[in-house]
């Protein structure tokens, strides 16, 4: 089946081919096969896959961040020698409905579809450890947030931003192109099916392959699953290419060092960190084996060439930032990481007197005019799944007051980002926008903070200690400094510690 292919690739070769294409396959033992093709660089359409600004599982988002500067520089390449970039964000094409790229990608004529070739679907069947690819410990649940292509990617004036099979296979046409390269994510399961994928198109006839070194999968652990994907690919159902390799050839590759960085696992950020028990295991990784060196910090501070070395996985048991970064003959190469964990404190116990019981002294609403508002006291709160009987929910910002009753010693909830809007609006596009803090003040001292929650996190919590003469408790949900949509944040199971409490006892 690949010779057929291979072949394939090298019948469209023109005259005018300017450019050697190592394709890379396997024969029947597994071993790796290079083929080299001369194609016409203008005749390539290079076809960027699903590189969205965010994912259900923070890793995945962060892994494809940090392939943005390699596949820049790629596309820059590709565009110097001739070849059409197409863009395909799919469910986040909306986003881009008024560009230029998509009204080009829109007012292309329908071509004529050819009579279907019979082409399977390459089932990976890589046997995933965990449910995301942070790994073990708290996963990142689904909420498909995806809504647009990550900002710090480069469209090209005269790229195109396609949606479905109908507007890849009319620019084909319109370009006259007669193979098609797919770089983005995920090479197991987006790359392939999606409608502006690998396998559409094969189906019509057009020879594609896969830029190995621009992709990645949505497996776990990533770096055996996009091994064992590509081997599976490479055997039975297309080629691949190093593209960093075949711009190198034609001069316009100056090394991997600007623009790889080390990859984290898991991966958290300050807006979206990791949440862990007692301790977690972290990894990194070199992306480019031209990185002899990886040297670390867990203190915040930038490393240095007598930084800590990589050896083993490291094992954090306390909320800080880690940095990593490459270093070659005691020189930093590459750019620099980072990530953001914090370690939950220990769940409290179940509160004496709620806070329903007890009528507020002031409360402060969100001002958003065009959003969803909730009361600020509730019963039905669901965070991270699980539903919570009763408690105090705010839309960000916004802020309740009570006064403290006597004998209390503790304040007692667990705050998060309510489950309200996937249930609403079924968190189509929208489970990357909430994001809040949540604040504890006793008598206008703050005493305690959460970091920024975001939709599916698993819930903070408070256990505050209270002074005897305390009067005055003050609940804050802010919007994390990026505006108040959807954020709406739940204090479950929140209330008072009152030892010797002889009063109505709450039913739930």
């Amino acid at each position: 089946m690949l010779r057929l292919i291979l072949a394939a690739w090298a019948a469209v070769s023109a005259a005018a081919a300017t450019v050697s294409l190592d394709l890379r396959t396997r024969d029947a033992a597994g071993a790796a096969v290079q083929t080299r093709v001369a194609v016409d660089p203008a005749r390539i359409g290079v076809v960027v896959m699903d590189m969205w600004a965010y994912h259900w599982c923070m890793t995945c988002a962060e892994r494809a961040a940090a392939l943005v500067p390699r596949m820049n520089r790629a596309l820059d390449g590709a565009r110097g020698l001739g070849m059409t970039v197409i863009f395909a964000p799919t469910s986040g094409i909306a986003a881009h409905e008024d560009t230029t790229q998509r009204r080009a990608a829109r007012s292309l004529p329908d071509a004529p579809w050819p009579r279907l070739q019979s082409v399977e679907f390459p089932q990976c069947g890589f046997k995933n450890e965990y449910s995301c690819r942070c790994g073990p410990g708290i996963d990142c649940p689904r909420n498909w947030g995806n809504d647009a292509m990550n900002p710090a990617l480069r469209v090209g004036r005269d790229d195109f931003l396609a949606w479905g099979t109908r507007e890849v296979w009319n620019i084909v046409n319109a370009r006259k192109l007669d193979r098609l390269v797919y770089v983005g994510i995920a090479a197991d399961i987006c790359v392939l099916g999606k409608g502006e994928g690998m396998v559409p198109l094969r189906r019509l006839g057009v020879p594609c392959a896969l830029a190995r070194d621009l992709t990645d999968t949505d497996s776990y652990p990533p770096e055996a699953a996009l091994e064992h994907t590509l081997r599976i690919l490479e055997t039975r159902f297309a080629p691949t290419l190093d593209f960093g390799e075949l711009l190198r050839g034609q001069g316009r590759w100056p090394g991997d060092d600007a623009v790889e960085m080390v990859r984290i696992r898991p991966w958290g950020k300050p807006r979206r960190p990791y949440f862990f028990r007692g301790s977690t295991t972290v990894s990194l990784e070199a992306a480019s084996a031209s990185t002899p060196e990886v040297r670390y910090t867990l203190d915040g501070s930038e490393p240095v060439a007598s930084s800590p070395l990589y050896a083993r996985p490291i094992v954090v048991d306390r909320g800080t930032v880690l940095r990593a970064r490459g270093f070659r003959d005691g020189r930093p190469v590459g750019l620099p990481s980072d990530a953001c964990y914090a370690k939950l404190p220990e769940t409290p116990p179940p509160p004496t007197l709620r806070l329903w019981e007890l009528e507020p002294t002031r409360v402060r609403y969100s001002d958003a005019k065009d959003e969803w508002h909730v009361p600020a006291r509730t019963w039905g709160l669901t965070i991270r799944g699980k539903d919570y009987y009763q408690g105090i929910t705010l839309h960000a910002p916004g802020e309740i007051e009570f006064a403290i009753p006597a004998g209390a010693t503790r304040f007692v909830a667990l705050a998060g980002a309510d489950d309200a809007p996937k249930g609403r609006f079924n968190a189509q596009f929208l489970g990357q926008h909430p994001s809040m803090v949540f604040q504890v003040f006793v008598d206008g001292r703050k005493a305690g903070e959460s970091p920024v929650m975001r939709m599916g996190q698993v819930p903070w919590p408070f256990d505050v200690a209270i002074a005897r003469d305390a009067r005055k408790l003050r609940l804050v949900v802010t919007d994390a400094g990026d505006g108040s949509r959807l954020d709406i944040g739940d204090f479950a199971q929140s209330g008072f510690v009152i030892p010797g409490y002889q009063g109505p006892r709450n039913l739930y």
